[in-house]
């Protein structure tokens, strides 16, 4: 696999020297919890800047950021095309299709929006801030099998890797008079099979070489195993640890008071 496709992004920042990998995962875990518990966009919003300012701690820039925001983008749309049709309360603002659209309907698909874009943006921050070698010793020191710690680094790895697979075979599908601009969806969809088709027999190449050359270096031999990267707990870790618990912990109260919520009715 070649090293160059990787999410990971490079930075002398504290969030990438200084920080366990163990610490990243939980602050990611508890950015899940946190975006579950709440359902208003203002606090979704607001935890989404806390996001989008740990990205700039890091010194990653927009540009990297970028794929994941556009995501992000289409599925803030469609909650704002879907929600209102379900979620009732509050003032009407309009009826559309025989429907009443209300106030609480729209800001209730605004914080779904918001949801989605947070848990995207918190992965992207989690998988550029964190390096495959730290993340798989991290599993390690969690108690995971080694087998399934260099799995899932490699499953990571694998993501961009794919996507530079499929614009090379896209440049070369159009180089031999492959256009997918001009045509119609369904059209554009049956021809799509021309990149899909070898994207896939590409795919199961890469695996299958992945294999062997693990298989060669002797991987799974022993029961044990053992890394050139070391990683350690510091203060900061454990600070850090003790208030992503406590933010966790306040989140759920929250909940269960019905502070900062839209609805009960919906997650």
């Amino acid at each position: 696999m070649p090293v160059g496709y990787s999410i990971y992004v490079e930075r002398p920042s504290l969030i990438h020297q200084r920080i366990d990998p163990r610490t990243k995962l939980a602050a990611l875990g508890a950015v899940f919890v946190l975006a579950l518990a709440f359902n208003h966009p203002a606090v979704l919003g607001g935890i989404l800047v806390l996001v989008l300012l740990a990205a700039q701690l890091a010194q990653l820039s927009w540009r990297s950021l970028l794929p994941a925001m556009v995501g992000s983008l289409w599925f803030l749309v469609l909650s704002l095309l879907i929600w209102p049709f379900y979620v009732k309360g509050g003032p009407s603002l309009f009826i559309l299709f025989g429907s009443t659209i209300s106030v609480n309907g729209v800001l209730f698909g605004l914080a779904m929006g918001l949801r989605v874009a947070l848990m995207v943006l918190a992965a992207g921050v989690w998988m550029m801030t964190t390096s495959p070698q730290k993340l798989t010793v991290g599993l390690l020191r969690l108690g995971l099998p080694y087998k399934a710690g260099v799995a899932m680094t490699a499953a990571i790895r694998f993501v961009p890797l794919l996507n530079a697979e499929r614009i090379t075979i896209t440049e070369a599908q159009q180089a031999r008079a492959l256009d997918l601009k001009r045509e119609n969806p369904f059209n554009r969809a049956v021809k799509s099979i021309a990149i899909i088709g070898p994207l896939f027999v590409r795919s199961i190449d890469v695996a299958q070489s992945l294999a062997l050359a693990l298989e060669a270096r002797g991987f799974a031999a022993r029961d044990g195993r053992t890394s050139i990267v070391q990683i350690g707990m510091t203060t900061t870790d454990r600070i850090i640890l003790i208030a992503l618990a406590a933010a966790c912990l306040l989140a759920i109260g929250l909940r269960i008071l019905g502070i900062g919520l839209i609805t009960r009715a919906y997650l």
